[in-house]
């Protein structure tokens, strides 16, 4: 996490967190860093179906395909975080921290999604964390700094 918030910094990156099951924990935890004030652009929760559709604008068509967890519906809030904030890297994520969700056989809770918005290209990742509901948060957000890392060092 450190890690990623210096190499955000020292290339003068801001990021913002589009996030469901995770809460704003990215956003928070990013918060928490030294660098925070030259980095968090900030973020949006969207929880609930209705502000993935209504504020969002994810369609409704996307959403019943796939469900609200899925990739494409995670690819489709990342796409749309430009419209809500101006930063160099937009990071969507949506999942299933605890049962009631969209889980099935091959999508237990545990598994999370990731779509990352950087210079104009998409990535996607999908996951699969287990424990408690918090370490569950923390592996996540050490999956997507490791993701993010990779990504910045690449280009």
């Amino acid at each position: 996490m450190r890690k990623c918030a210096k190499l955000l910094a020292k290339n003068h990156y801001c990021i913002s967190f589009i996030e469901s099951a995770t809460c704003g924990y990215l956003a928070y935890r990013f918060g928490l860093t030294p660098q925070s004030g030259k980095i968090l652009v900030g973020g949006l929760v969207c929880y609930d179906l209705k502000v993935k559709k209504n504020v969002l604008g994810v369609p409704h068509k996307l959403v019943k395909k796939h469900s609200p967890e899925s990739l494409a519906v995670t690819e489709a809030l990342a796409r749309r975080a430009p419209k809500l904030f101006a930063c160099d890297i937009y990071v969507a994520c949506t999942g299933l921290l605890k049962r009631g969700g969209s889980e099935t056989k091959d999508k237990p809770v545990g598994t999370f999604f990731y779509s990352i918005l950087y210079q104009n290209k998409i990535y996607n990742q999908r996951c699969y964390c287990t424990g408690t509901h918090q370490e569950k948060l923390d592996k996540v957000l050490k999956k997507i700094c490791k993701t993010l890392i990779k990504l910045i060092k690449k280009h």
